[in-house]
C-alpha cells in the first residue's frame, strides 16, 4: 500500500469533494484562506491546523456526527474543554459557562480583537459564538448581542449583506451566525434577507442531518419577523413549516420542533376554526401533509396537536426547557479520542508488552513519552502502531475507511433500513457499498460483515447460534473477544462495541457470558453518563446502554434500569434528538409496570394509555414505523388482558 501523509490525504479528500460539487476554489476558500493557500492544501504541499480542516469540510457538506477522530494530546485537551464549554451552555448554566470560557481563553486564545491568521480567526469566532449564547441567557441588550454576532460572522464571511449571499459557499456554523446577527436586527430582522438564505440553503449541498440544524431555524425566523400575513403568505409560510418538520423527522432531529409545531397549530386553528382539544375528542388524524385543494386540514390539526402534546409532557417530565435555546449542537464533536490514551488502553486491554508493540516502529523511549502524553510523534509511527493494535490507521474516519462521499450517505440510509427492518431495500444499498470500498482494511470487511450477518438473520436464513458465530469472526478481524471480557480499562471502536452488542441478542440471558458482557459495558459507560462529554459518545452511548438498560429490566434490577434510561433520556433531550426517545419511553413504562405486577411501590404514578399513547406519537414523528406497530399491538394486547380480567 502506499503511504500518504497526513496533508496528502486530507488535501485528495477535499479535491474530491471540491470537484463533485464543481465549487471553484474561490468560493470554497472566501473569507478563510487564499486560492493559493487551498491548492497548497488540496496537492498536499502545506498541511492545516484542524480548526481550519474543519472549516473547509463543513464548507464542503461534511458533518462529523458519524467519524471518530483520534488527536494527540495537546488538540485532545482543547477539544475537551470546547465540549465542556457547550455542555454547561446546553444545560443553561451561564455562570458556570462563562468561567469555564475565561479559562479556555487564557490557554488557547480567542479573546484578541486582532485576529489576521486563520486559525486565530476561527478561534476568535467560536469564543464570540459561546459569549452570544452566556450573554443571551444574561439578559443583555439586542444592541449588545448584534455587535458580537456581527464580529464573529465578519471573522469569515466578510462582506456579509454587501453583495448577494447566493453563490457562497459557507459552512453551518456560518449560516446560523449570520440567522443570529439578522435576529438581533432592529424589528427581528429583515424578511428579505431571511428569505434569501432560505434560498441558499435549499440550494446547498448538506446531508439529512445538516439541513435538519439549519433550515428549521431559518423557517422559524421568518414566521417570526412577518407580523402582518395575508392568506397567499401565510400558505406559503406554512409550507415552509411542513417542510421544515419533515426535514427534521427524517433525521430524527427536534432543533425548533416545537416551535414549528406551534407555529403550524397557530395557521390550522385560524384555517380550520377549531381548537387542537377539539379536534383530539373527535379522533382526526393527518391524511396529507401539504396544502393542495385535497388537504385534510383537520387531520394535520389533531395530529400536529397530538405530537407537540406529547413533547411538552415529555419535556416537563424532565424539567427542560421545550424551546431550542442555543445551538451548541452545531459545535459537538463525537467520538474523539487521545491518540496516547488509546494506545496505552488498547496495549494494554490486549495483554501486549511496551517493548512487543513498538517493535520495528519506534524506540520506547517514544511509545513511554506518547502514551503518558509527553510528546506527540509522526502520524506514519501512529499508523503503524495503530495497525498492530488492530485499530485502521486513518486519524479521522467513519464507519468505513474510504473518500467515497456516496459510500457514507449509503451506510446512513442501510442504518434506517435496518431499524426499519426493511431487508431488501437494506440488501440493495449494501451491495451497492461493498461496490464502492475496499474489504482489504480489516475494519471495512468487519463493518460490512456484520451488516450481511444481520440481514441474514432478519431473512431467517441463519440461526442465533450461526448469527453469534459468524459475528465472534467479524469481531475478531480486529479484537479478540477474551480481551473485551477481561477486568480493565478499555478501548474499542464502534463497530466493535456493535459486534458485541449484536452478539449479546443471541446469547443465553442466564449464561455467565452474557452477564460479563453487560458488566463490562456498565464499566465503560458509567463514569461517561455522570460527566460532561456524555453528548460526544450519545450516538454509540444510545446503542448500547439503551439496550443495556433494556436487558436490565428483564433480569429484575429495575432501579439501575431506570437510572440509565433516565440519562439516556436527558440526553436525547438535551441535544433535541428524537431517535432514541420513544423506546426510552417505553423502557420506562414497562419497569413501572413490573413494579407494579410485583407490588413495589413506587414514587410515580404512570398511565399506561397515556405513556403508550407518546410511543406510538413520538415513534411515528420519527418515521420509526417498525417501532410504531410494536407499541399499538403492545398497546391491545394490554387493553385485551385487561378486558378479560
Amino acid at each position: 500500500m502506499v503511504y500518504r501523509t497526513d496533508r496528502e490525504a486530507f488535501g485528495a479528500y477535499i479535491s474530491t469533494l471540491r470537484e463533485k460539487r464543481e465549487y471553484p476554489l474561490e468560493q470554497v476558500c472566501e473569507g478563510l484562506c487564499t486560492a493559493q493557500r487551498l491548492f497548497q492544501l488540496e496537492t498536499g504541499k502545506q498541511s492545516a491546523g484542524k480548526l481550519l480542516q474543519d472549516a473547509i469540510l463543513e464548507r464542503l457538506g461534511v458533518g462529523a456526527e458519524d467519524y471518530e477522530h483520534y488527536l494527540h494530546y495537546r488538540e485532545y485537551d482543547q477539544w475537551e474543554m470546547r465540549q465542556r464549554i457547550l455542555y454547561r451552555i446546553s444545560c443553561g448554566r451561564a455562570a458556570w459557562a462563562k468561567e469555564l470560557l475565561a479559562e479556555y481563553c487564557s490557554l488557547y486564545g480567542g479573546d484578541c480583537k486582532v485576529c489576521k491568521a486563520v486559525g486565530d480567526r476561527l478561534e476568535r469566532q467560536f469564543y464570540l459564538s459561546m459569549w452570544a449564547q452566556i450573554r443571551c441567557m444574561e439578559g443583555a441588550e439586542e444592541a449588545e448581542m448584534r455587535a458580537v454576532l456581527e464580529e464573529a460572522v465578519r471573522l469569515t464571511v466578510p462582506g456579509l449583506w454587501a453583495k448577494p449571499l447566493q453563490g457562497r459557499v459557507l459552512s453551518l456554523k456560518e449560516w446560523n451566525l449570520i440567522l443570529e446577527a439578522e435576529k438581533y436586527r432592529e424589528g427581528g430582522g429583515e424578511e428579505s434577507h431571511y428569505r434569501e438564505i432560505l434560498a441558499c440553503l435549499e440550494a446547498a449541498v448538506m446531508d439529512t442531518v445538516g439541513m435538519a440544524k439549519i433550515y428549521p431555524k431559518a423557517v422559524c425566523l421568518l414566521c417570526g419577523c412577518i407580523r402582518q400575513k395575508d392568506e397567499a403568505e401565510e400558505t406559503e409560510l406554512f409550507d415552509y413549516c411542513n417542510r421544515a418538520v419533515e426535514i427534521l423527522r427524517n433525521a430524527s432531529r427536534m432543533y425548533y420542533l416545537w416551535e414549528l409545531l406551534d407555529l403550524r397549530e397557530q395557521y390550522l386553528e385560524r384555517r380550520t376554526g377549531n381548537s387542537p382539544e377539539e379536534r383530539l375528542r373527535n379522533g382526526d388524524r393527518a391524511g396529507e401533509n401539504s396544502c393542495s385543494e385535497n388537504t385534510d386540514f383537520a387531520g394535520i390539526h389533531a395530529e400536529n396537536a397530538e405530537w407537540k402534546r406529547a413533547l411538552e409532557d415529555v419535556y416537563a417530565d424532565y424539567g427542560i426547557q421545550k424551546e431550542t435555546f442555543h445551538y451548541c449542537y452545531l459545535y459537538l464533536e463525537k467520538g474523539v479520542s487521545c491518540i496516547g490514551d488509546v494506545i496505552r488502553v488498547r496495549r494494554r486491554m490486549l495483554g501486549i508488552r511496551a517493548e512487543e508493540l513498538c517493535r520495528g516502529i519506534c524506540d520506547i523511549k517514544t511509545l513511554r513519552r506518547l502514551e503518558n502524553r509527553k510528546r506527540a510523534t509522526q502520524r506514519a509511527i501512529v499508523e503503524q502502531l495503530f495497525e498492530r493494535l488492530g485499530l485502521p490507521g486513518e486519524m479521522t474516519r467513519t464507519e468505513l475507511v474510504t473518500d467515497s462521499p456516496e459510500a457514507r450517505q449509503m451506510m446512513e440510509m442501510l442504518r434506517h433500513y435496518e431499524n426499519e427492518h426493511e431487508t431488501e431495500k437494506a440488501e440493495t444499498l449494501l451491495s451497492g457499498i461493498k461496490r464502492l470500498v475496499t474489504t482489504e482494511i480489516r475494519c471495512n470487511q468487519q463493518a460490512l460483515m456484520r451488516k450481511e450477518i444481520n440481514l441474514r438473520k432478519d431473512r431467517g436464513e441463519i440461526t442465533g447460534e450461526e448469527c453469534y458465530r459468524q459475528t465472534h469472526v467479524a469481531l475478531e478481524l480486529t479484537l479478540p473477544f477474551e480481551a473485551f471480557l477481561r477486568e480493565g480499562e478499555k478501548y474499542l471502536t464502534h463497530e466493535e462495541q456493535a459486534c458485541i452488542q449484536n452478539m449479546m441478542q443471541v446469547m443465553d440471558r442466564e449464561a455467565s457470558e452474557f452477564k460479563l458482557c453487560m458488566k463490562r459495558f456498565e464499566e465503560m459507560y458509567h463514569p461517561v453518563a455522570e460527566g460532561e462529554l456524555l453528548g460526544t459518545v450519545s450516538g454509540i452511548y444510545g446503542l448500547i446502554m439503551g439496550y443495556i438498560a433494556s436487558e436490565l429490566g428483564n433480569s429484575g434490577e429495575l432501579d439501575q434500569a431506570d437510572w440509565y434510561s433516565g440519562i439516556l433520556l436527558r440526553e436525547e433531550l438535551r441535544s433535541r434528538r428524537l431517535g432514541a426517545l420513544a423506546a426510552s419511553l417505553y423502557d420506562r413504562w414497562w419497569n413501572y409496570a413490573e413494579r407494579k405486577r410485583k407490588g413495589i411501590t413506587t414514587g410515580r404514578i404512570l398511565d399506561r394509555d397515556k405513556e403508550l399513547a407518546k410511543c406510538i406519537l413520538l415513534s411515528n414523528l420519527a418515521h420509526q414505523k417498525y417501532y410504531e406497530s410494536i407499541y399499538q399491538e403492545k398497546l391491545e394486547q394490554e387493553r385485551n388482558v385487561e378486558n378479560r380480567d
